[in-house]
């Protein structure tokens, strides 16, 4: 048997070349799926600075930083937060099998998922509808960021408007 410095040398000299490996996959995709996602972002990001300004009681948006989960894929978990209610909308980045690339989507109404992947005659470039997952083309981050930013606009409108049926009942 190999000296013990040996193998614990060739052991951790493996172990480190295995993780700059990983990492570098991990940096590679954080930054294709940034990119892919850079509409959806700076959407939530200008919203959120609308809800931050002073004197704005509706609420907040938080999760906007894409970050790596477990699986590997790049996941953006956006919290929309009114005084009463709240809705999550998760974006994911990553691989599909057969090695494209997708963004997936969950936490839209119907008809929201409807203008991203339009009735049954949607086509592998356009979408599909995966259980309650939107799957789009890596390159539909615009159309995307526009529905979110609807989603984003009715959400917080529907709360002030029915925040004022109740004080008008009352």
């Amino acid at each position: 048997m190999a000296h013990l410095n040996e193998v614990k040398d060739r052991f951790r000299t493996r172990l480190a070349a295995a993780d700059a490996r990983s990492n570098g996959f991990r940096q590679k995709l954080l930054e294709d799926g940034t990119r892919a996602l850079q509409p959806v972002i700076e959407v939530l990001r200008l919203m959120s600075e609308v809800l931050n300004e002073e004197d704005n009681v509706h609420g907040a948006i938080s999760g906007i930083d894409p970050v790596i989960d477990t699986d590997n894929f790049v996941t953006l978990c956006a919290k929309l937060r009114g005084l009463e209610t709240e809705q999550k909308i998760k974006i994911k980045y990553g691989p599909e099998l057969g090695g494209t690339n997708y963004i997936s989507v969950s936490g839209l109404h119907a008809r929201y998922n409807e203008r991203l992947v339009p009735g049954s005659s949607a086509s592998a470039h356009i979408g599909r509808v995966i259980g309650s997952d939107i799957h789009l083309d890596e390159h539909r981050g615009n159309d995307l960021a526009n529905v979110v930013r609807d989603v984003i606009e009715d959400f917080y409108v529907a709360q002030i408007e029915q925040r004022s049926q109740f004080a008008i009942a009352a």
